[in-house]
Parts: structure tokens; C-alpha cells; sequence
């Protein structure tokens, strides 16, 4: 058989597709969980054909049984159920594809199912996905919902008509995905992405009404879970019931117990902000009521006082007073004076006795040069030199003419 490297050397479809199955023949029996997505006998086969889908991301895989198998199976086999296959790869030549030959088949249990899902949340858990500090505070009063539902839902219409109950003039941006299934996740993802994409809206609603374990498992996706945490608007879980709590329950920024009750979180009631408005009203108008009479009072209190109402008697008052005190004043600074004066003659009579001034005063003059320096004896002084001479109340100048 030629190689098939080069096109000189092209091998035969019917070659590649023997190669092929031979290859995957070799490879051993394996078990696989995924959930049913359509059940196929043909009337007079012995064959049972049907579709299982990853019930978290978008891959498929034919799988054939024996119509034996099936019909041997305690539970109905049914689309839309989670189930463990058993089989082995094949390559059909025939049709070019890869199938499962199915040996057995079980569906999973419930109690399987709560434990994968107490393993996921676990791990979630220990990524800090759940943690009250990253939830995100959703505004007082949003200016448009996003609004994520089942198509034409009893849920949707719950959330859009007690919404609007509160809040008349609010705004929805719906979008109607499966919200159930194997592409209920995928779809509810889609729409969570566009609308953080478009950013217009305030907030994300989530809904669907109630239903069974099996039915809410894609509000548990792994994937979905990821999307919500990643959202940057914050995201409102309203699935199910009171008990029903699916793991976007613990994610979301906020969760509704009911459809309806997630209503009376996103938007305040308008008759009651109505009411509180006029209650500060009535509050504020009542304190600034209080508050005037009370400067009335103050007021006539005031009125009532001398200096208001005789002003001529309290000016005389204070002026007595003032007198009083001006008189008092006048005769400490006058003593003050007087004591500093005693103290003050006899000291200045003695530094008048020692001063110069003194001696000038019994006729003596004081004789100096012109370099300031005294003249103490006639030789301190030349033929020429001009003197200063201080008298008692004034000075003269002379010149030594001998």
C-alpha cells in the first residue's frame, strides 16, 4: 500500500479508512458520563443509536447498542437523561465515523450526582468563588434589567410584571435561553457575555421556576459558575424554589428565592419611597416648626430684658458703673504717681549734685580740644589750636593766642 506522504503516493479512501480503524480498534473499552440528547430504534433493527453530550461543554459522541441492552435496562432510557456508557471505540467505514459500541449503560444516580456536585462546590469554594467580599453591591434603583429566562416562562413574566409592580417606569433587556438541558448552560453563558459586553444594563437577572435535581444541574455548570464570578455587572440568582439552591445560588452577588422575590430585591417599591419622602417632609417641616418656636420664646425673653425695654436705665446703669470705675482709676495712677515722685526727688537731687551740670552751674567751664579731648593745663593746648569751651547753658569757641 503506498504511504500517503506525497501526492504521488495518495492512498485509497478506503485504505485511510482502514488504517483509521484499525488504529482505533486497538484501544480499549472505557467508561463514559454524559448526558442523553436523542434515542434512536429503527423499526426491525437490532440496533439502538443515540447521541451523548458533555453536559458541560460542546462535544458529542454517537453511541450504538444493542436493542438487548436498552431493553434490559431497570430505568427507561430517555433523552435528557445523565447516564455511564460502557463501550468501545469503533471507526464505521461505511459512514466515516467514529461511534462507541455501548456494552452497558446505567443512569447516574442522585446521590453520585450530589456528591460530584459537593466536590465541585468544594473546590469553588477553596478558589474564593463564594466569598462575601467579592460580591458586588447592586444599585439603589438600576435603570435597565438584564433579564435572562426561559423563552416565553412563567418565571420571565413573574419577574417582568412584579418588577414593574414596584417600579412602573423600569426597563428589561431579555434574553430567552434553554434553561434546561445540555445547552441550557452554553446559552445562559452567551447571553451573560454579551451582556457585560454591551454594558447596558445595571444589573443581570438569572430565572428559571422549579423543577427537579436533574432539571436545575446547569445552574451547578462549572463553566456557568466561572462566567458569574467573571461578570463585572453584578448578577442576581433567581432559580427554583425556596430549597432549591444550585450552586449559582452561592456565586451570584445576590440571591432571590423565588422569581418574585427577586423583584422586590432589584428595585425599590416606588408607593414606598413615595411614603418615606413624605414622612422626611413631615419630619423636617415639624423640627423647623419647633425650632421658630423656640426662638420665639428666646425672642419675647429678650424683649422682656431692661436693655430692651427701658435702654435709657440700663445705659445709666453702665454708665455709674463705668464712672465708678474711671474714678477709681484716676486716683490709683495718681497715688502711683505721687509714691514714684517721693522715691524718685532725692535721687535726682543727688545725681544733680554729681553731675557736671552742677559744677558749670557755679560758673565753671569745661575746655576742650577739638580732637574732644579736655584741656586740663595749658600745656595740653598750642598757639592756634581752636578750644571748645561749655558753659552752664550753651558753648562758645576760643583760639590760644598764647
Amino acid at each position: 500500500m503506498a504511504t500517503g506522504q506525497s501526492p504521488e503516493d495518495a492512498i485509497q479512501v478506503k485504505d485511510a479508512a482502514r488504517a483509521l480503524s484499525e488504529i482505533i480498534t486497538q484501544l480499549p473499552s472505557v467508561w463514559i458520563e454524559g448526558q442523553i440528547t436523542s434515542v434512536k430504534i429503527r423499526p426491525g433493527s437490532d440496533w439502538v443509536f443515540m447521541d451523548l453530550r458533555d453536559v458541560s461543554a460542546d462535544a458529542t459522541l454517537n453511541v450504538v447498542f444493542n436493542r438487548s441492552v436498552i431493553e434490559s435496562s431497570p430505568t427507561e432510557i430517555t433523552s435528557g437523561l445523565r447516564v455511564l456508557v460502557h463501550g468501545k471505540p469503533e471507526f464505521w467505514m461505511n459512514r466515516g465515523s467514529l461511534i462507541i459500541r455501548g456494552k452497558a449503560i446505567s443512569p447516574v444516580g442522585l446521590g453520585e450526582l450530589m456528591i460530584q456536585l459537593e466536590k465541585l462546590k468544594q473546590k469553588l469554594t477553596a478558589e474564593g468563588l463564594f466569598a462575601p467580599e467579592r460580591k458586588k453591591s447592586l444599585p439603589f434603583l438600576p435603570k435597565k434589567i438584564g433579564l435572562i429566562c426561559g423563552r416565553a416562562s412563567a418565571a420571565m413574566k413573574d419577574v417582568i410584571e412584579n418588577t414593574k409592580l414596584r417600579w412602573p417606569g423600569i426597563e428589561f433587556d431579555v434574553h430567552e435561553v434553554a434553561v434546561q438541558g445540555v445547552k441550557s448552560s452554553a446559552e445562559v453563558r452567551a447571553s451573560l457575555s454579551q451582556l457585560n459586553a454591551e454594558k447596558k444594563v445595571d444589573v443581570i437577572v438569572i430565572t428559571r421556576g422549579g423543577g427537579s435535581f436533574e432539571d436545575l444541574l446547569p445552574f451547578s455548570d462549572e463553566l456557568l459558575i466561572r462566567a458569574v464570578a467573571a461578570s463585572v455587572i453584578p448578577v442576581v440568582s433567581a432559580i427554583g424554589h425556596e430549597q432549591d439552591t444550585p450552586l449559582l445560588d452561592y456565586v451570584a452577588d445576590l440571591r432571590a428565592s423565588t422569581p418574585t422575590d427577586a423583584a422586590t430585591k432589584i428595585v425599590p417599591d416606588l408607593e414606598d419611597e413615595i411614603d418615606l419622602i413624605d414622612r422626611f417632609i413631615d419630619s423636617m417641616r415639624e423640627r423647623i416648626s419647633n425650632r421658630i418656636e423656640r426662638e420665639q420664646v428666646s425672642l419675647e425673653r429678650l424683649l422682656e430684658t431692661s436693655a430692651l425695654n427701658s435702654p435709657s436705665e440700663f445705659i445709666q446703669s453702665h454708665r455709674d458703673v463705668l464712672f465708678d470705675l474711671k474714678s477709681n482709676l484716676r486716683e490709683l495712677i495718681t497715688s502711683k504717681v505721687n509714691n514714684e515722685q517721693s522715691w524718685f526727688k532725692p535721687r535726682l537731687a543727688q545725681l544733680r549734685t554729681l553731675s557736671p551740670l552742677g559744677t558749670l552751674a557755679r560758673g565753671f567751664a569745661i575746655v576742650q580740644g577739638k580732637d574732644g579731648k579736655l584741656i586740663r593745663k595749658s600745656s595740653d593746648a598750642k598757639i592756634g589750636d581752636l578750644l571748645d569751651i561749655r558753659v552752664e547753658k550753651d558753648s562758645l569757641q576760643a583760639q590760644v593766642t598764647k
